[in-house]
């Protein structure tokens, strides 16, 4: 006998099955041998084995009794179900046949709605013909009796009868279009073109009769509405033929061989056309034509158009006639009429009768550039001349500073009037102003080179060629000083190019809102580059004071000083014409502070740089000499630091790069002196303690200081070889110049061709004459300076 097979239900039905399992007992992985350790997990317990059991049997016999009860219940489930899917069948035989119904009943309706739209269909496209039909008749009726009475109305010249029914006659004629094969249709529009032709001959005829003798009436406009029905150009020719008329005077009056069409009597024509219209509305005229005609504005236009076309011609006739200024007159008595039929006449369908005449001027406005820059060149040379003749010069009585020239500011006020009139003058002003800008650039760089360098004062340019040069070497004879009167006209100078350039930006500024990309930088920079030099005829005016002072320290035996004192007269010197100096300068800057400061760093920095350029001229400088210079270079430290504020009531403190300059210049000369005072017994020590103290030094500078210690130049080579090689220089460096006069100069000297290069030269020379002459001959001095006059000469 076969085994059963297992048992396979659904999963529906095993997590059925698992839902009903409530006690431990009944779940179908549950380990008999756990579940007995858990009931009994010690001997003792084995005492409750009965109860265990009898819990276990009652559930059982739970179990039992509700299996026989699932099993009474559910007998007859089979029969409930089978009987009612027999219901189910039934009814969905009885649905099927509702539904064949109800579609057979929709497929008669269908056909009878079908029956129904066909009938009205038919109905429609009968109506839309009869109708079509109808139409085509009526209008066709309208044609023929339009025809009939138009050839009527012809020969008797009705043309209020014309006006109204012409249009209609031949909008139906446009209908007929898709039949103009038809026979009927064709000789309709062939005779209705014949009525046309002679219509409008005789239309053209009667207008020009009719305005000829003056008969305006109502006729007339039904005259223009004929004409204007009519196809071709009725209308046009005569609206052209009206306006020749109404402007024929004008134009034999105004012609541009006539004397009153020139310029100076430009507002005659406009006063002509004001009176022209005037009339022209008083009279009527303009409602006998129709509204849509516009006929006051389309005369008007001509009238412009004219007027621009005459001007231009005469314009281009008589430029050499042309005057800026009757320029400005016709220009603005056109923008005056422009602005009144702007008015009479606003903008319709784009058409504005703005700048329709003035822009007929703008080719010629080079007239008024022209004359500008001949107004500023003129404005120039005055206040040049009046600069020369002291007129405009501010004197130290009128001011207690500097203040600028008072043309400054006219000559501002000059070019804002130019830059006005540019504006009002051409119709597109932004491109005139890009010519203006060029004559304000030219405009300020003239007064900076004719107002302001031509009369700043140039130190040394009383001496000229090189006879000068050696006649102040041998006499010892300094710069000539600066007066009282020329410092404050220096200070005026750069007060007066400070202010310029000021403005200047301004300027620019004012001028790029209305042109993007304006650039008058370079007349400011020019005007920044004059307070420059300003400044630096100040400084070398209020330094050459100190140059006996400075040239004094050479000619000092400072191998014979053999104790340390007070400072040196030199620095006393200086400090006495500093003080003198300054302060002045200070007062004509009062207005101006921060050039007082650059003058100030520009002043020290000068005479720091001088006064290490005296110490390297003197020789054989002994130790308490070097103690002694060192002292000066102390206290002159010190002076230098005080000088923004010598003399002040207001003792400020110095800005911080005035500080940092001084500091490292003077620094240096202390270096310097300390080298000096280090002994030479041992090379290599002396070398180490001038790296140490001069770090940035070179060779040169080394030969220079041994000199001012008074090594002997055969003992030069082995402190700078053993220099060379410490510092890790190669052998190939070039050797430093010799000593000699002629090469120190030749090497100072600068490229002679100009006077800033003479004034240069004449300083090395002074800086370095002093130190040749010193240690010579009279006779080999002479000798030497012959050379150098030659090789000046020559380079001159």
């Amino acid at each position: 006998m076969e085994e059963p097979n297992d048992l396979n239900l659904s999963d529906t039905v095993m997590s059925e099955i698992k839902g009903m399992c409530v006690t431990e007992y009944s779940k179908p992985n549950m380990s008999l041998i756990a579940q007995i350790n858990e009931l009994f997990p010690t001997e003792q317990s084995l005492t409750q084995l009965d109860s265990v059991i009898a819990a276990v049997e009652g559930e059982i016999g739970e179990l039992d009794n509700e299996l026989a009860y699932l099993v009474e219940t559910n007998a007859n489930v089979s029969e409930r179900g089978e009987e009612a899917l027999k219901h189910a069948q039934k009814a969905m035989v009885e649905l099927e046949k509702s539904i064949g119904s109800i579609r057979e009943r929709t497929k008669s309706s269908d056909e009878i709605v079908r029956e129904m739209t066909r009938d009205i269909k038919q109905l429609d496209i009968a109506k839309r013909n009869l109708t079509a039909s109808i139409t085509t008749l009526h209008h066709l009726h309208i044609l023929l009796t339009g025809v009939e009475s138009l050839g009527a109305w012809v020969e008797k010249k009705d043309y209020s009868s014309i006006a109204r029914q012409l249009p209609a006659i031949l909008n139906v004629l446009q209908l007929f279009d898709a039949y103009k094969e038809s026979e009927q249709i064709a000789n309709l529009s062939e005779q209705l073109d014949k009525f046309k032709s002679s219509l409008t001959i005789q239309l053209a005829r009667d207008l020009k009769n009719a305005f000829q003798t003056g008969q305006l009436s109502d006729r007339i406009t039904d005259m223009c509405r004929v004409a204007a029905a009519l196809e071709g150009n009725v209308k046009e020719n005569f609206v052209k033929w009206f306006i020749e008329q109404q402007l024929s005077e004008y134009c034999i009056i105004y012609a541009d061989n006539e004397e009153g069409a020139w310029l100076d009597k430009v507002d005659d024509r406009y006063k002509w056309f004001v009176r022209k219209l005037t009339d022209f509305e008083r009279a009527g005229l303009s409602n006998i034509f129709p509204n849509d005609w516009h006929m006051g504005r389309r005369l008007t236009s001509e009238f412009c158009i004219v007027t621009r076309d005459i001007l231009y011609r005469i314009m281009t006739r008589r430029r050499q006639d042309l005057d800026w200024k009757l320029l400005g007159h016709a220009i603005q008595h056109t923008k005056m009429f422009e602005a009144l039929l702007t008015k009479r006449f606003p903008e319709k369908d784009g058409i504005s009768f703005e700048k329709t005449i003035w822009s007929v001027f703008d080719p010629f406005l080079d007239v008024f550039i022209n004359a500008q820059e001949k107004t500023l060149n003129e404005f120039l040379d005055t206040c040049a001349s009046k600069i020369r003749s002291g007129e405009e010069k501010p004197t130290r009585e009128s001011s207690t500073h500097a203040v600028p020239f008072p043309s400054s500011a006219d000559m501002f006020l000059l070019l804002k009037k130019v830059i006005t009139e540019s504006s009002k003058l051409s119709s597109e002003p932004d491109a005139l102003i890009r010519d203006v800008i060029g004559v304000v650039r030219v405009c300020l760089r003239g007064y900076a080179t004719s107002c302001l360098i031509a009369f700043l004062p140039s130190l040394g340019s009383q001496q000229s060629g090189a006879a000068n040069l050696f006649s102040l070497i041998r006499e010892e004879v300094a710069y000539p000083r600066l007066t009282p009167d020329q410092q404050f006209l220096v200070c005026c100078i750069l007060a007066t190019a400070d202010w310029c350039a000021e403005t200047s930006i301004q300027l620019q500024e004012k001028l790029a809102q209305r042109i993007p990309g304006v650039d008058i930088t370079q007349e400011t920079e020019a005007f920044y580059s004059i307070t420059n030099q300003s400044l630096l005829v100040l400084v070398q005016d209020v330094e050459s004071t100190c140059d006996a002072a400075l040239q004094s320290i050479s000619k000092v035996n400072w191998s014979s000083v053999d104790c340390v004192g007070d400072e040196s007269p030199f620095i006393g010197a200086m400090r006495a014409h500093l003080r003198q100096a300054v302060p002045l300068v200070r007062d004509m800057l009062s207005d101006r502070r921060k050039y007082f400061a650059h003058f100030c760093l520009k002043l020290a920095t000068q005479l720091a740089h001088k006064f290490v350029g005296s110490l390297f001229r003197c020789r054989a400088i002994s130790t308490h000499g070097a103690e002694q210079l060192l002292l000066d270079t102390h206290s002159l430290k010190t002076f230098l630091l005080s000088v923004p504020s010598i003399d002040s009531v207001i003792n400020s403190k110095p800005p911080t790069a005035y500080v940092t300059s001084v500091n490292a210049a003077l620094t240096k000369a202390e270096m310097i002196l300390k080298v000096v005072m280090c002994s030479l017994d041992t090379v290599d020590e002396f070398v180490e303690q001038y790296i140490k103290l001069l770090p940035a030094s070179d060779a040169a500078e080394m030969q220079k200081v041994l000199e001012m210690k008074g090594v002997k130049r055969q003992e030069h080579s082995a402190v700078l070889n053993t220099y060379r090689i410490k510092i890790g220089a190669s052998g190939s460096d070039p050797i430093p110049p010799s000593n000699s006069l002629t090469s120190r100069i030749g090497g100072a000297l600068p490229t002679v061709g100009s006077a800033a290069s003479v004034s240069e030269a004449f300083n090395a020379v002074v800086s370095l004459a002093a130190d040749g002459l010193s240690d010579q001959t009279v006779t080999s001095s002479i000798d030497k300076l012959k050379r150098f006059e030659r090789l000046v000469k020559r380079q001159l």
